[in-house]
């Protein structure tokens, strides 16, 4: 169910319908002149998002909202309950900011027009322009399946102990959350391994590879020591 930001689900009269929002929990940022906070999206569409955050302006403010390398200018419709209604000056593409990276397709130009027709036909509610359809994907063939798994979870590997040497970095939160961040060097380990078990030509094989007892053990389907 989409929440509805407090807000009346229907639309009222004489206004245009809102385009169909995704509910979602990202981290991202708000910035005006130099000064920024951090704030969590919580529900996402081509033209507005809900946020929340410890520190939230004002109705008629406007902000820029950035998530990684995307950012869009954005007005704040309403502010209540530590939550704030978003009107977003420029159309954004949903799943790009949940990716955080804007998509080679961006990239290559989704001219003004064309963007238009996505807005108007998605507000009717009628069928999307047939230039936005995707071509019919391509058939997977199931043995190159676990190799991607693989990669993709070593990047993610990648991408934790980024995050975590710059966490480490900071003395005062090593203090503050030094449960948390052991908590989260068991997590990265955990990819790490799972990585390469998916990349391995026998991967039932490369489980008496693990290294983690706990972690080796659930994945051979036996008890866990507690």
């Amino acid at each position: 169910m989409l929440e509805t930001s407090g807000l009346s689900a229907e639309t009222r009269p004489g206004m245009k319908p809102r385009p169909p929002r995704k509910n979602v929990m990202l981290a991202a940022s708000i910035s005006a002149g130099t000064v920024s906070a951090p704030v969590r999206i919580r529900n996402l569409s081509e033209a507005g998002a809900m946020i929340d955050g410890p520190a939230l302006p004002s109705a008629g403010s406007t902000l820029m909202l950035s998530r990684l390398e995307l950012s869009v200018t954005a007005t704040v419709v309403w502010n209540r309950d530590g939550r704030c209604g978003l009107s977003l000056r420029a159309p954004i593409t949903v799943d790009d900011w949940i990716a955080g990276v804007r998509t080679a397709a961006a990239n290559a130009g989704l001219g003004q027009l064309r963007v238009d027709r996505i807005q108007s036909a998605i507000r009717s509610g009628e069928a999307l322009p047939s230039e936005t359809c995707a071509p019919a994907p391509k058939p997977v063939e199931a043995d190159t399946i676990a190799p991607r798994i693989a990669d993709e979870l070593a990047r993610v590997k990648r991408m934790l102990d980024s995050v975590g040497e710059q966490l480490a970095d900071d003395v005062d939160v090593l203090m503050r959350h030094e449960r948390a961040m052991q908590t989260f060097d068991i997590a990265a380990q955990i990819v790490d391994e799972l990585s390469t078990v998916m990349s391995a030509d026998d991967p039932v094989g490369a489980l008496a590879g693990v290294q983690m007892h706990e972690l080796r053990s659930r994945l051979a389907g036996q008890p866990t020591l507690t």
